[in-house]
């Protein structure tokens, strides 16, 4: 008794902060559309969280919309600049408020010279320099990939595929069915289902505000125990002071008999929720990444969609003449008709659990794929795949391969020889791939103009990373520590009530003469 006293009284102290922060970010993350408008200045957070040399996935790639004009695109949003990255202005006008709104997954031209944006919060035309939204078919506002083939605009969300036709009225939308693939097993990965539970998102939205509400039990917990932990000494200050000192007290048994309460009415949804946290980032997340399992019924994990919140990207093959959809399954080959069931491509390139950013068609067949996992060239016709740095052969991947390579690729940009070619670092940045031409600097106008999106920074905060600049390097294992202090603090919880609990039982007990 007195070590599971010692236990939850100390452990509880030391992390009511992170539990509290925890609990707030985990609402914010639930609920990404409703806070998608708010920011937060970068120059208010630790040097990890601010943009330097165009670096935490500022940029992805860009596209020429003239001799001499680009627009530059990423989670900086959109970006007018010269053919040299020299001159910048901001170019989203239009878009919805919001860093988050605001970032940009493709940039398109269409034959007849129309450019198309496709971001979080849907689908943009330009015109007149003022981007005007388009309108689609489905529901998913989150656009995650454009492809242009002649006079049809093919266009991926998380789930859907859209078929958008360039008519001189303007533009006409059809939702195109996607087949089940070849390979099809009504199974789901271990992480997503871990993912869903942990978010609630397994029961849809109810699902989600009760994990809402799990959250606001952590931070009661957290308030009504550093309350209980304080009080006597508050309490023995105000000695002299009785109204004051009952007060207190007052407060105090208060904070008390719902601290109980709501910690025993939900210890088993709390443990699960920390459980399921705990296996959502490195290190417990890499041996259980390529692990599957038959869907849950009745659950988002049986989806009728066989491709729900799995599309990632699109290109079309000009060698094969056949479509290429990135999914968080891996690549598969599409008929033009999408009739036939997609085929899983059997020599793929490593992709990180964090998802494609790089995914271009330099010349026919020839594709560039970038993620956390690195950067390669692909043929995928021939079964060829190279490392696009050192040129070597790489192993073909086996399911998801682990989440963080050598390089982490946010992005790639080649503007020709004699402008140069880019990749875009993760960590450190732009760093330029020809010899003899420099990477372009990010101004600091830039950096002052792109905020972080509240969402984001709670994302930072739940997983982990925000803690860099207290941890260092050694910030990866704060996920698996923390849970297990807060595992201490809910079972150790849990076992002084049920003590308690007996106790009192024994003592209401009547005495037999």
């Amino acid at each position: 008794m007195k070590a599971f006293k010692f236990l939850h009284r100390w452990l509880g102290v030391i992390a009511a902060l992170f539990i509290f922060l925890f609990a707030v970010s985990g609402i914010v993350l639930n609920h990404r559309s409703f806070f998608s408008s708010i920011d937060i200045n970068r120059s208010y957070l630790p040097g990890a969280h601010r943009y330097q040399n165009w670096n935490l996935s500022a940029v992805k790639s860009a596209t020429s919309i003239s001799q001499d004009s680009l627009l530059i695109y990423g989670n900086i949003g959109i970006w007018l600049t010269d053919s040299l990255m020299q001159d910048y202005t901001p170019y989203y006008t239009g878009i919805r408020r919001g860093a988050d709104n605001r970032r940009t997954a493709s940039i398109a031209k269409t034959p007849s010279g129309n450019i198309l944006a496709g971001t979080m919060s849907g689908l943009y035309l330009l015109k007149n320099h003022h981007w005007y939204p388009l309108k689609l078919p489905v529901k998913e506002k989150r656009i995650t990939g454009i492809t242009v083939t002649g006079n049809k605009i093919w266009i991926t969300t998380r789930s859907h595929l859209v078929m958008l036709r360039e008519e001189k009225s303007g533009f006409s939308s059809v939702e195109v069915p996607l087949p089940h693939p070849a390979d099809f097993k009504r199974e789901t990965s271990l992480f997503r289902a871990l993912w869903v539970i942990h978010s609630g998102k397994i029961l849809g939205l109810p699902g989600k505000l009760l994990v809402d509400l799990m959250g606001l039990v952590m931070i009661t917990l957290s308030i009504s125990g550093i309350i209980w932990f304080v009080a006597p000494d508050i309490m023995k200050a105000l000695k002299k002071r009785v109204t004051a000192r009952k007060r207190m007290a007052r407060i105090n048994r208060f904070s008390l008999k719902w601290h109980n309460k709501l910690g025993i009415w939900t210890l088993a949804f709390l443990i699960i929720l920390t459980v399921t946290g705990m296996f959502l980032r490195p290190p417990l997340l890499i041996p259980i990444i390529r692990s599957t399992f038959p869907a849950v019924k009745y659950t988002i994990l049986d989806h009728p969609n066989p491709w729900y919140d799995k599309l990632r990207d699109i290109q079309f093959d000009r060698h094969t003449k056949a479509f290429i959809l990135s999914t968080s399954q891996g690549f598969y080959f599409a008929e033009p008709s999408f009739t036939d069931s997609l085929r899983r491509i059997p020599h793929q390139p490593p992709i990180s659990v964090m998802g494609i950013n790089v995914f271009e068609q330099p010349a026919d067949g020839v594709f560039i794929t970038g993620s956390f996992s690195g950067i390669h060239r692909w043929v995928p016709s021939a079964m060829q795949v190279h490392d696009f740095i050192t040129g070597m052969p790489v192993t073909p991947a086996r399911g998801m391969a682990n989440p963080f390579g050598s390089i982490p690729v946010a992005g790639y940009l080649n503007l020709g020889d004699e402008k140069g070619e880019f990749l875009f670092d993760y960590n450190a940045g732009i760093v330029s791939l020809s010899k003899g031409i420099p990477a372009p600097a990010m101004p600091e106008y830039v950096k002052k103009k792109s905020p972080m999106p509240l969402w984001n920074l709670a994302l930072e905060v739940h997983t982990g990373r925000f803690y860099s600049f207290i941890f260092g390097r050694y910030h990866i294992l704060f996920i698996p520590l923390a849970g297990l202090m807060i595992l201490t603090i809910l079972v150790s919880g849990g076992f002084l009530w049920w003590k308690g609990w007996r106790r009192k039982k024994k003592n209401c007990q009547p005495v037999n003469n």
